[in-house]
C-alpha cells in the first residue's frame, strides 16, 4: 500500500508541474484577454459612435506566443463599433501586440493604448490629445502613446484623407514627406493617367524622408512589377532623401514624360524631431492639401524622355546632372488640380450592401446558401478611386454578411482601377468546388462565358481550371480570364490575383503572407520563395533589443513584398532598398542583402543570399497549366513552408555567400555602391572592433560594437577573456582590448576604477587605426552625389532612430481567466480533480486492502 501511495503521489507532482510549466497562454486566452481589453476601452471611452473612433494597432501581423494575430483584432471589432476604413494595421511585425484607441468628441479627442501581455494587459491612462493640446499634455501623450502613433492619430482627428492614413500605417507615421508626397503624386497621377496597357508608372526615390511609400499605394508601383525592360520601383541613396523621379511610360512609343521634384524648402521641417513644434508643422501642412497641394512640393525638372535616357536613369539612380541635361517639354504640368478624394460614405455603403445582395441572389438560383462571415471577398474597394474612396464598400459587406476581417482582401491596385467585387464560398475541402461571382460597380453580375453558356457562378477552384493547353481545365481558365480580366496596365494581372488569392485562402495560407499577396506582392511562386527567404532571415539573424533589419532586394523580383510585409520593412523609413534589376552581373544566382542594424552599436551584420535553382526544380512539382505559378505556390504552402514536410528540404535551396560586420561608414558606401553584391563580394574587413567600459559601484561592464572577444587585465601583462562584469574591491587599473570575428584588433586601452565611485562616462571607443580604411574596396558610385556628401547627408534620415520605450505609469490588469502566475484557472481546476480523484483512488484502496485482509483470515481464528 506504502508504494501505491507514493506512485500516486509522485504522479500527482507530475502533473502539477507540467500543468504548470505548460500555462501558457493559448488562442482562447488571447480572444479573453482582447475581449475584455474591448470592454475596458468601450466603457473608458465611451466608444458608440463607429465615425469618431479609430483603432490604430499591431495586432494581426504581430506576433503572440509566435502565432500572428487576426483573431485578436476580430475580437476587437466585434465587441467596438468600428468602421473598416478606421482600423489601420501598422506594419510592425515584430513588435507586441498593442491596440491605440481614438475617440473624437466635440471639439477634442482622447486617446487609450492598450499592449497585450501573457496573462493581461496594461494600459495608458485616458490621454488627451485634441487640437488644443497643452505642451504638458503633448509631453504625456508622446511619451505613453509614442509619438508616431500620436501624429497618426492626430492627423486624423484633423481630418487627414483616410487614404493618407493607411499609408501612414504601412509607413509607421506620418510626416511631412509623406504629406508633400501625397500632393505630387496625386497631382502627377491626374496629369498623366493610365489610359491603355501599354502605359506604366515607374518610380525612383531616395530612401528615407517619408515619402517613399506613397507611389506603391497610389501608382501600384512596387518592386516585384515590371513592364517591358524596366521595373515599377527603385529606392536608392541620394543626399536629399526627399528627393523622387515619377516616369509615365509608353512602352509602344517609349518614350515617357518624367517629374524630378523634392519638398518645398519653406515646408520642409528642420527643427528638433518628435516634438509638439514638429506636430503642429505637419497638422498646418494637412490644410494644403485642400487649399494649395501644389506649394508643397518644387518641381525640380519635367521633361520628356526616351528609351535610352530612361535606361540610363534607371541604372544610375537620381543623376542631377544627368536629369537637368533633359530636353524641357512644351507643355507645363496642372498644378492645380485638386488632390482630395471625395469621400461620399453613404453611398459607398449602400453600393457595398448592393454587391452583396447581387451576389446572394446569383448564389441562391445555383442552388447555394448566401453569403455568412466564413466566405470570402476579393475587391478593389480600398484602393480604386474612380468612385471617390472606397472604404465604405467593405464596411457595407460586413454589416450585410457578417464577413470576417481576415476574410476581406482588399486588393492593392492603382487609384485609376474601376470599383469591382469577387465573392467567393467557402469550400467543403480545401481543393473545391470553389464557387465565385464577379460583381461591378454598379451591382451588375459578370458572367463566365464558356462553351457558349453564361455562368453567373463559376467554380474557380484550381482543380477544376487544372490542365494543360487544349484540355478542359485550361478552356475554363481563358474563359475566367475573359471574365475577370482587366490590364490596365498590362502587368495588373487582375484574373491571376483573384483566381490565385481564392485557391490559396482555401488552403489556409498564412495570415502575414496574404497581407503581403493583397498589399502588392504577386501571389505565385516568387512570393512564396520571398515568404522562405524571410523566414531564413530570421533565423540566420534574429532580433534583439532595439536591432532591426534593413533588406537590399537584388535582384527586384516577387519576393520583395512579402520581405517587406514580414520583416518590417519600408522605403520611408529608409529601410528597404531596391537596385531595381532583374539580375546582377556579380553574382547572378543571389537572392538579396540581409542586414542586421544595431543602432546602440551603431554597427550591423550583412549577409548575402545564395540560391540553387537546381535543389528546388528537383522538388518543385512542374505543371503547364494556365495559371502556372500558382500551382506552384498551391505547393509551396501545402508542402514547402515553414512547418510543412519539405521545407527543410527546400532551406537546402538557399545560403549564405558571405557575412561581414559592417560600421556605419561602410554601411552607406554598401548603400551607395553602384552593384551593393559586388561591393560585399570584395569587401575585407580590416576595422577593429570598438569597445566601450562603464563602471558603476565600484564594477566594470565592458562591451564590444560587433561579433569579437574582449579580453581584460589588471596588470597589463597577464590577459584574460571578458565573460562577466568585473566587481572591484579596491582601486584599480583595468587594461582591455578587443579582437573581432575577422582577426582585427583594438588598441588596448586602460581604466582606472575607484571603489565606491559614481558612474562614469564610457570611455572614448577606439578610433580605427590611420590608413586602415584604404584596405577597403569601395566601387564607384553612378550617381552625380559625391560618397563624402551621401555620408553627411544620409546618415541623418536613411538609418531610422531606434525608439527606446520611455518608462510611463501604467495600470497592469490581469485576464479573469488567468492566475498571477500564468496559470490558467481551467488548468487549476484540473489539478484539484486530479488530487480529488486521487485521494478517492487512496481511500478506496484502503478499504479494499482492509476487506481483502478481512477475507484470508481463516475461519474461526
Amino acid at each position: 500500500m506504502k508504494e501505491i501511495k507514493e506512485k500516486i503521489i509522485h504522479f500527482l507532482i507530475i502533473s502539477v508541474i507540467v500543468i504548470v510549466l505548460s500555462g501558457h497562454a493559448s488562442a482562447s486566452d488571447l480572444t479573453n484577454i482582447t475581449k475584455n481589453m474591448a470592454t475596458d476601452a468601450q466603457n473608458t471611452l465611451n466608444l458608440q459612435n463607429p465615425h469618431n473612433t479609430l483603432l490604430i494597432t499591431t495586432a494581426g501581423p504581430a506576433k503572440y506566443e509566435n502565432s500572428t494575430t487576426e483573431d485578436a483584432l476580430q475580437t476587437v471589432k466585434d465587441e467596438i463599433p468600428l468602421q473598416y476604413s478606421n482600423i489601420l494595421q501598422l506594419n510592425k511585425p515584430n513588435d507586441p501586440v498593442t491596440f491605440t484607441f481614438v475617440k473624437k468628441e466635440n471639439n477634442n479627442a482622447y486617446a487609450i493604448k492598450y499592449t497585450i501581455l501573457e496573462s493581461g494587459w496594461e494600459k495608458t491612462q485616458k490621454i488627451n490629445i485634441g487640437p488644443q493640446m497643452t505642451g504638458t499634455q503633448f509631453t504625456t501623450a508622446s511619451k505613453e502613446l509614442g509619438y508616431d502613433i500620436l501624429a497618426i492619430a492626430s492627423a486624423w482627428t484633423a481630418g487627414a484623407p483616410l487614404d493618407m492614413l493607411k499609408i501612414a500605417a504601412w509607413t509607421g507615421t506620418i510626416n511631412d514627406g509623406l504629406i508633400t508626397a501625397y500632393a505630387a503624386s496625386k497631382q502627377f497621377i491626374q496629369n498623366y493617367p493610365l489610359e491603355s496597357n501599354t502605359n506604366s508608372y515607374h518610380v525612383i526615390t531616395s530612401v528615407g524622408g517619408g515619402d517613399d511609400d506613397v507611389p506603391m499605394f497610389f501608382m501600384d508601383s512596387t518592386p516585384l512589377k515590371w513592364n517591358g525592360n524596366y521595373y515599377n520601383f527603385r529606392s536608392t541613396y541620394a543626399k536629399d532623401p526627399n528627393e523622387n523621379i515619377y516616369i509615365w511610360w509608353d512602352a509602344n512609343s517609349k518614350t515617357g514624360k518624367l517629374l524630378y521634384w523634392t519638398i518645398n524648402d519653406n515646408v520642409k521641417y528642420s527643427g528638433p524631431t518628435g516634438t509638439l513644434t514638429e506636430l503642429k508643422h505637419d497638422l498646418e501642412l494637412l490644410t494644403l492639401l485642400s487649399t494649395n497641394p501644389a506649394s508643397l512640393y518644387k518641381t525640380l525638372k519635367l521633361a520628356t524622355i526616351n528609351d535610352e535616357q530612361f535606361s540610363h536613369l534607371w541604372a544610375t539612380g537620381i543623376d542631377k546632372e544627368y536629369i537637368n541635361s533633359l530636353p524641357q517639354p512644351q507643355e507645363t504640368m496642372n498644378t492645380d488640380i485638386p488632390v482630395l478624394p471625395i469621400n461620399n460614405y453613404n453611398s459607398l455603403y449602400e453600393n457595398g450592401k448592393k454587391a452583396v445582395d447581387a451576389a446572394n441572389q446569383a448564389f441562391k438560383e445555383a442552388g447555394l446558401p448566401t453569403l455568412t462571415k466564413e466566405d470570402l471577398l476579393i475587391t478593389s474597394a480600398g484602393y480604386s478611386q474612380t468612385l471617390g474612396l472606397t472604404y465604405a464598400a467593405i464596411d457595407g459587406v460586413i454589416d450585410s454578411t457578417g464577413m470576417l476581417l481576415k476574410n476581406i482582401y482588399s486588393l492593392k491596385r492603382g487609384t485609376q482601377t474601376p470599383l469591382w467585387y469577387v465573392f467567393v464560398k467557402k469550400p467543403t475541402i480545401a481543393d473545391g468546388p470553389l464557387y465565385a461571382v464577379f460583381i461591378d460597380s454598379e451591382g451588375k453580375i459578370k458572367p463566365v462565358l464558356y462553351n457558349g453558356v453564361s455562368y453567373n457562378v463559376f467554380d474557380i477552384s484550381a482543380k477544376n481550371l487544372e490542365g494543360n493547353k487544349g484540355t478542359e481545365g485550361y478552356t475554363k481558365s481563358l474563359a475566367v480570364y475573359g471574365t475577370y480580366t482587366y490590364d490596365i496596365p498590362a502587368y495588373a494581372q487582375q484574373d491571376y490575383y483573384i483566381v490565385s488569392l481564392a485557391n490559396q485562402w482555401a488552403v489556409g495560407m498564412p495570415y502575414d503572407f496574404m497581407l503581403a499577396a493583397i498589399g502588392g506582392g504577386c501571389p505565385g511562386s516568387g512570393l512564396t520563395q520571398g515568404y522562405v527567404i524571410a523566414d531564413l532571415i530570421k533565423s540566420w539573424l534574429p532580433l534583439t533589443g532595439t536591432q532591426y533589419y534593413v533588406y537590399i532586394g537584388v535582384p527586384a523580383h516577387c519576393k520583395e513584398q512579402v520581405i517587406m510585409q514580414v520583416l518590417g520593412l519600408s522605403a520611408s523609413k529608409g529601410t528597404y532598398y531596391t537596385t531595381g534589376v532583374r539580375n546582377t552581373q556579380a553574382l547572378s544566382s543571389s537572392q538579396g542583402i540581409a542586414i542586421r542594424w544595431d543602432p546602440s552599436k551603431n554597427t550591423g551584420k550583412a549577409i548575402l543570399i545564395d540560391y540553387d535553382k537546381k535543389i528546388l526544380t528537383s522538388i518543385q512539382p512542374d505543371n503547364n497549366n494556365y495559371y502556372r505559378t500558382m500551382y506552384w505556390a498551391l505547393w509551396y504552402i501545402t508542402s514547402a513552408f515553414p512547418g510543412k514536410e519539405l521545407y527543410s528540404q527546400l532551406q537546402e535551396a538557399y545560403s549564405i555567400k558571405k557575412e561581414v560586420t559592417l560600421t556605419k561608414t561602410e554601411y552607406y558606401q554598401l548603400l551607395a555602391a553602384g552593384d551593393p553584391v559586388e561591393y560585399l563580394l570584395n569587401f575585407q574587413d580590416v576595422t577593429p572592433p570598438e569597445i566601450t567600459a562603464t563602471v558603476k559601484d565600484s564594477t566594470v561592464y565592458m562591451d564590444i560594437n560587433e561579433e569579437g572577444t574582449i579580453y581584460y587585465s589588471t596588470d597589463g601583462s597577464t590577459w584574460q577573456q571578458y565573460t562577466n562584469p568585473i566587481k572591484l574591491e579596491k582601486t584599480a587599473t583595468i587594461y582591455y582590448y578587443g579582437v573581432d570575428a575577422n582577426g582585427n584588433k583594438a588598441e588596448a586601452q586602460e581604466i582606472t576604477v575607484p571603489v565606491k565611485t559614481e558612474e562614469t562616462q564610457p570611455t572614448t571607443p577606439v578610433t580605427p587605426t590611420p590608413g586602415a580604411q584604404s584596405n577597403v574596396i569601395v566601387l564607384p558610385r553612378i550617381s552625380s552625389i559625391s560618397m563624402a556628401e551621401g555620408q553627411a547627408s544620409v546618415s541623418h534620415y536613411a538609418m531610422p532612430a531606434p525608439t527606446t520605450p520611455q518608462p510611463v505609469k501604467k495600470a497592469s490588469y490581469l485576464s479573469p481567466h488567468k492566475t498571477v502566475a500564468g496559470t490558467s484557472y481551467p488548468a487549476l481546476a484540473l489539478i484539484a480533480i486530479l488530487i480529488i480523484a486521487a485521494l478517492g483512488y487512496i481511500k478506496r484502496g484502503s478499504i479494499l486492502h482492509t476487506i481483502n485482509n478481512v477475507k484470508s483470515t481463516p475461519k474461526g481464528k
